[in-house]
């Protein structure tokens, strides 16, 4: 008679080496099981949260430079009885979900066997049935590999098809999310802040400003009124920083820049900076023409609780500080053609004539210019207004005579907890 092996004590275990945040290198088959050899390589941050009961763990990956927006899900599950684990995973986008039943795919199920885990189930892909393997290898307490492999022949050859290298971004698991609100500033003055990193840093950096370094800003007094990623340059961090006044700005970033918090984390984050002095100091272009951050709220977490939308950042060089005619113009020739895109036009900003009163960050100063922000519901909105042309034929011959050079155009998508369209705001007026 068979005898099945009794489940090891510490197998509900197996999993904890999981908990908290890491950055994914990955490397996915764009076709599988068709002798393929073409593979797509992108990052992604993946956050695993252990769960009450001692028997379950939840994670999220966020890939935001490969599929902005979208999130994938892992549960596993430990029976106490057989000492195996089930492994389910699900997207937002619908992935591992019957469409026509509602239920949940057929997990994997497996254990540990010293540092290796072996799980296996069953799937279909493109209707014919296949074998899955997920394959996790414990690489230390700051390292992990997982590879995930079909077979079409009932396991008797295997295709690996997608692989991740997992290197640990922070110990600590992360609450799971909630709404929490940004802070509520008229912000008068605002830095424009564009960050060059050192290649793949951007990640790594992303993580760690969301976690550490926004409820400690606004605590002394500062807005972080949005952080983004570049569509078009991976290397480029690009964020919003409100003052109340230029007064508050010089007290609220000594109080930061010489905390606790910037202490401990400074060296980490100018480690992913090739370049940090591209910022611009602005201020609303017109009363009520800034980012409005009244009734803005963010996640607590890291995972996305809206799709992103897509911010279009345009910094037009004046050949002179904005006239009353120019700002008249944005008024009535620039918003309107952006509004007629179905853009929502989030601000409009000029140069803060003021002199830095915080000379340890230098600003781009004796420069005027005109910032002008705006969001679409998605990359494809923003690839049709750019497609339409209204911009070339309706606003730059109306703004030409203003301009020094041509515009800095940035197409931008706000980071997770991002309060730039994590919960809009009215638009600027």
């Amino acid at each position: 008679m068979h005898h099945p092996t009794p489940p090891r004590a510490d197998a509900s275990r197996d999993f904890d080496f999981l908990a908290g945040t890491w950055l994914t290198r990955q490397r996915r088959l764009k076709a599988r099981l068709q002798g393929c050899d073409d593979w797509e390589a992108f990052t992604a941050v993946a956050r695993v949260q252990p769960l009450p009961g001692g028997v379950a763990n939840f994670d999220t990956l966020v890939a935001e430079d490969w599929r902005p927006g979208w999130v994938g899900m892992t549960m596993r599950v430990y029976n106490p009885v057989t000492g195996l684990w089930s492994i389910y995973w699900v997207t937002n986008e619908g992935g591992g979900i019957d469409p026509a039943t509602g239920v949940l795919g057929a997990p994997v199920v497996g254990r540990f066997d010293g540092d290796e885990g072996l799980f296996e189930g069953e799937d279909l892909l493109d209707g014919r049935p296949v074998r899955v393997r997920f394959h996790w290898r414990r690489l230390g307490p700051a390292a992990a590999h997982w590879a995930q492999s079909f077979s079409a022949d009932g396991g008797r050859s295997w295709e690996v098809n997608w692989e991740m290298a997992f290197e640990r971004l922070d110990a600590e698991p992360e609450a799971l999310d909630a709404w929490v609100p940004a802070a509520e500033i008229d912000c008068q003055v605002v830095e424009l802040r564009r960050y060059r990193l050192h290649p793949g840093q951007r990640e790594p950096l992303v993580a760690l400003f969301d976690r550490a370094f926004i409820e400690p800003q606004e605590a002394q007094g500062m807005a972080v009124m949005g952080q983004f990623r570049d569509l078009d340059a991976p290397d480029r961090f690009v964020w919003l920083r409100g003052f109340a006044d230029m007064a508050s700005r010089a007290q609220g970033l000594a109080a930061f820049y010489d905390g606790p918090v910037w202490q401990r984390h400074r060296d980490a984050a100018n480690a992913t900076m090739a370049g940090s002095d591209d910022v611009l100091l602005l201020r609303p272009a017109w009363p009520g023409a800034g980012l409005a951050m009244r009734g803005r709220r963010r996640p607590a977490g890291a995972v996305r609780m809206a799709l992103p939308g897509v911010v279009d950042l345009r910094v037009l060089p004046l050949h002179a500080p904005a006239s009353a005619a120019l700002l008249q113009c944005c008024r009535e020739v620039v918003g309107p053609c952006l509004q007629r895109a179905s853009a929502e036009v989030l601000g409009w900003y000029v140069t803060e004539a003021a002199p830095n009163n915080f000379p340890r960050l230098p600003v781009r100063e004796g420069e005027p210019v005109l910032v002008g922000l705006a969001a679409f519901e998605d990359a494809a909105a923003r690839e049709a207004f750019a497609r339409g042309g209204s911009w070339e034929r309706e606003v730059l011959p109306a703004l030409a005579g203003w301009l020094a050079r041509p515009a800095e155009q940035h197409r931008l998508v706000p980071t997770a907890r991002s309060a730039s369209r994590a919960d809009p705001a009215q638009p600027c007026r």
